[in-house]
């Protein structure tokens, strides 16, 4: 699914003037969780702290006509020490240079589909309590 090997997935953020912004950005996928990290002098910094809610979608590696989707909502970690625990576990090893923040993602919805003669096959989670609509 989102994996490091895979390369970047598209953040789509929302601006403080309200519209959609599009980000190509690499998930941190570790024994805590689902991640993103972001330059500190990123707009995209600006637009998580101003609003959480978030869309990640990827193509999956071929040879498989995949996509895979994920909506949810950010908190920033800041502590040092969460910080190190959130990488743990993620392929390579991954390493939290101070010049970036790091946001957990907590999973509102997940989808996935497969493409097959221009036919899809979907399967999609959502949340307890959470309207496809949120």
């Amino acid at each position: 699914m989102l994996a490091e090997e895979h390369g970047y997935v598209y953040l789509s953020t929302v601006t403080v003037e309200g519209g959609p912004r599009l980000h190509p950005v690499a998930p941190i996928l570790g024994d805590r969780g689902l991640f993103v990290a972001v330059q500190r002098r990123s707009p995209k910094l600006v637009d998580l702290r101003s609003d959480p809610r978030i869309a990640l979608h990827s193509t999956v590696l071929p040879p498989d006509d995949e996509e895979f989707s994920v909506r949810g909502v950010v908190r920033e970690v800041e502590d040092a020490g969460a910080r190190q625990a959130a990488a743990v576990g993620a392929r390579g090893g991954a390493q939290l240079s101070s010049a970036l923040a790091l946001f957990e993602v907590d999973l509102l919805e997940v989808g996935w589909a497969r493409w097959s003669q221009g036919k899809p096959t979907r399967k999609r989670w959502r949340a307890e309590g959470v309207s496809p609509s949120a």
